[in-house]
């Protein structure tokens, strides 16, 4: 099975100069807890709920933004990538998510959900 077939393509993704007061509220209103990071098209980052979390103490919280926490080593994969390959480098990474990049276009995104609700659907 390759990840095309599970992956969301309805991404929800954030600018890096987005307020991280404002990812949170996304993440709640889209009952998500992370996004790509995009600027002009391409992905340049990714931000989860962790990354937030590590700076929510800082005296400059209101003031930080996407930019600010971001991860951008960010691992993706094409979307002929296989579920399992993809199960794997989420394993061997340590990552809850990997955005499907096509033509330096994020394209769709597959969480560890997505993967589970996929092997549980295949019976």
């Amino acid at each position: 099975m390759k990840v095309v077939e599970i992956m969301n393509k309805n991404v929800i993704a954030c600018r890096p100069s987005e307020l991280l007061t404002v990812i949170i509220n996304k993440f709640e209103l889209f009952n998500i807890a992370g996004m790509p990071v995009v600027e002009k098209g391409k992905l340049v980052g990714i931000i989860c709920q962790s990354d937030i979390l590590k700076n929510v103490n800082s005296e400059n919280f209101h003031t930080l933004t996407v930019k600010d926490v971001m991860v951008t080593d960010v691992i993706y994969v094409s979307p002929a990538e296989s579920v399992i390959d993809v199960a794997k480098i989420m394993c061997e990474k340590g990552v809850n998510r990997v955005p499907i990049v096509e033509n330096d276009i994020v394209v769709g995104i597959v969480t560890r959900g997505d993967i589970i609700k996929a092997v549980a659907e295949c019976g």
